[in-house]
């Protein structure tokens, strides 16, 4: 964000402009690297310049630099987007449209960006919501320090800027611009209790049996395998699982009886060091390393991650499980707060008391709170969903839709959906009648375009309903008739 000391640099007018770097260092803009032209650049290569900064966490100032393979380039928002698109200098918000022009925001596709010529720039990355109000941005944004982040904004943020189009962009692959499918560039991996196998084109669901033995099923072609067996081993723990985008493997957490956390690999399972945690695992994919990185909570409170052995982030005290957004972690204080841990450090996200283990869908995080709603935290905005329910709210990006989609485990012992749209958060809805145990999970496939939702009856059997665009919700079904613990 640059405040505007080139009043004579006027949009549309007869004035031959100036150079771009006189402009850039009339508006206070340090000038960084010097190229001998704008690149023609191509979407994913934009993309993949600005995921650089946010792996790298540039923090955000006016007057410093930062360069990397892609050259040197002023660390603030329009610095970012001129390091993103490839250009010969680090334009400022006032001169942005010198290499760019205006387009309609149905047009909006991911490299494009969101101009306010007096304040600010962000890239874009995609849409929120299936009405398009809601933009998903990558921006670098004050105050000094702040690092590069991707978020949504709110409709009411978003209409302020206008869409802009770089001009030497190279379009590739024939594609149309205004799908109705939110494109990311990153490869999205989901982990939990149940996972889309995009190798194998299935449904995978994994579970403990009553007997304490961890028990799989998949979903192909409109029928269940059938549950079989992972080894006669015992556990106390749920398992999760996440396929690896690398190797195309599916790999099982989940923690024994003595404790530890054990890894299913090549028929067996295998304990991950000698650390005693007292949460289940849960699993993300660090797209920097390339591997599989595992959290769980210690006897001490204390949150342990895996990565080549167990180490404490941090020693704030923390409840329950963890979720993961991108490289920020999400969990409940031991005195019932929504805190981030940043990479360095626990932050408070607010004074709100909450009630239940976080969810994350497009880094935006919903828990409960003590009047018993969900509420929705994003960007440190707190939004009420509404209604009251029990337990944890299971949330999931629907990418056929672009939109997000929630459920909860009722009062009345149903499971409740909600979704969000271009007018904000429907109702919640009763998904049927038949009562659940506990607070139901849900989880996007990719094979079927549809949101899965699992939830175990009162007497110990795995239920599936499941929506699909234009044909709604189906019926609840059971998996089987085996129970799981």
């Amino acid at each position: 964000m640059l405040a505007v000391a080139a009043a004579a640099i006027t949009f549309g007018s007869t004035l031959a402009m100036p150079d771009v770097a006189e402009a850039a260092a009339a508006e206070g803009g340090v000038l960084c690297g010097t190229y001998e032209a704008n690149s023609k650049i191509t979407r994913s290569e934009i993309l993949a310049r600005s995921r650089t900064w946010i792996s790298a966490r540039v923090p955000y100032s006016q007057s410093d630099c930062f360069g990397n393979k892609y050259g040197a380039y002023r660390t603030d928002c329009s610095g970012f987007v001129s390091m993103a698109w490839g250009l010969r200098i680090s334009y400022t918000t006032h001169i942005l449209e010198q290499v760019a022009h205006r387009i309609d925001w149905e047009d909006l596709r991911p490299g494009d960006a969101l101009n306010d010529r007096e304040n600010h720039v962000a890239l874009f990355i995609g849409w929120a919501d299936a009405a398009k109000t809601r933009p998903i941005v990558r921006e670098q944004a004050g105050p000094d320090g702040s690092r590069p982040v991707q978020r949504v904004w709110s409709a009411s943020t978003a209409r302020k800027y206008v869409p802009l189009r770089y001009n030497n962009l190279v379009e590739s692959g024939g594609a149309s611009a205004g799908s109705e499918t939110p494109v990311t560039d990153k490869t999205v991996v989901e982990a939990g209790p149940q996972i889309s196998n995009t190798g194998q084109q299935q449904l995978e669901v994994f579970a403990r049996a009553a007997d304490g033995t961890i028990i799989t099923n998949f979903h192909k072609t409109s029928r269940w395998n059938g549950w079989q067996q992972l080894g006669p081993e015992l556990f106390a723990g749920d398992p999760v699982a996440l396929m690896n985008p690398e190797t195309k493997i599916v790999e099982v957490f989940a923690r024994g009886t003595d404790g530890k956390v054990y890894r299913r690999v090549d028929g067996q399972w295998l304990a991950l060091g000698d650390a005693v945690v007292a949460g289940d695992p849960v699993l993300s994919w660090n797209a920097k390393t390339k591997a599989v990185e595992v959290l769980a909570r210690g006897e001490d409170g204390t949150l342990l991650r895996f990565t080549d052995a167990w180490a404490p982030l941090g020693d704030r005290k923390v409840q329950g499980s963890p979720a993961v957004a991108g490289q920020d972690v999400y969990a409940r204080s031991a005195d019932d707060k929504l805190v981030k841990w940043d990479g360095t450090a626990w932050q408070d996200q607010g004074d709100k008391k909450i009630l239940s283990d976080p969810s994350v869908a497009v880094g935006q995080v919903f828990v409960r709170t003590a009047s018993g709603s969900v509420e929705q935290y994003a960007a440190g905005v707190w939004q009420s969903l509404g209604g009251t329910g029990i337990g944890a709210p299971s949330a999931v990006f629907n990418s056929t839709t672009g939109s997000i989609d929630v459920v909860q485990l009722g009062e009345n012992g149903v499971v409740e959906h909600a979704r969000a749209t271009g007018s904000g958060w429907t109702a919640w809805a009763k998904l049927g009648t038949t009562k659940v145990a506990e607070a139901p999970s849900a989880m996007y496939h990719a094979q079927t375009k549809t949101i899965e939702v699992f939830a175990r009856t009162d007497d110990g059997k795995l239920i599936r309903r499941f929506y699909k665009e234009k044909a709604g919700w189906s019926q609840w079904a059971l998996l089987s008739d085996r129970a799981i613990g």
